[in-house]
């Protein structure tokens, strides 16, 4: 399997670096992921339309300037997808474990939503926190189930996830 990637970093540099003398393992489960959502005032026209679509209200109007993305986003891309003249723009940036290597990679957006159920132990915080609803507990078994039509790939489930059960992978920038 081949990754093509934006960087390559040795992870036993990372690891003196970050954490000296201590005694750190990565596996190839460890993930690291950093998300960013900016708006570019170049493009925007201020028309709003990325305010009225907001599924959770954090995009707040400030014209005559482009409008404001709270901190409380969970990337959904309602309104990029909305935006006329594609002003708005997610960043997923991906750290992997790969042959001793940290591997950086950028996604556009996820396109994926990966849940192992041996992982999950039926905490329901995803559940409970999916602003979208589209996370509902299993009435015969431990685990839980997504209704991939409510689902908007944010991630925000498998950023809340305590034992890591769900994560995503994504559509890669150029």
């Amino acid at each position: 399997m081949i990754i093509m990637s934006l960087k390559e970093i040795p992870a036993d540099k990372v690891i003196k670096k970050y954490f000296k003398e201590a005694d750190v393992v990565l596996s190839l489960d460890d993930r690291v992921v950093k998300k960013e959502i900016s708006i570019d005032s170049k493009k925007c026209l201020s028309c709003n339309i990325c305010v009225e679509v907001c599924p959770i209200g954090v995009i707040e109007s400030n014209i005559p300037q482009h409008p404001i993305i709270g901190d409380k986003c969970v990337y959904c891309s309602t309104c990029v997808d909305a935006c006329p003249v594609d002003a708005i723009e997610i960043k997923y940036i991906v750290g992997k474990i790969y042959e001793g290597k940290i591997i950086i990679e950028r996604w556009a957006k996820n396109k994926e939503l990966i849940y192992n159920k041996i992982k999950c132990i039926s905490c329901l915080v995803c559940m409970k926190n999916c602003p979208f609803c589209a996370i509902s507990k299993l009435n015969h078994d431990d685990g839980v189930e997504f209704n991939k039509e409510k689902c908007k790939l944010c991630g925000y489930c498998g950023e809340l996830c305590p034992s890591d059960a769900i994560y995503f992978e994504g559509i890669k920038m150029d």
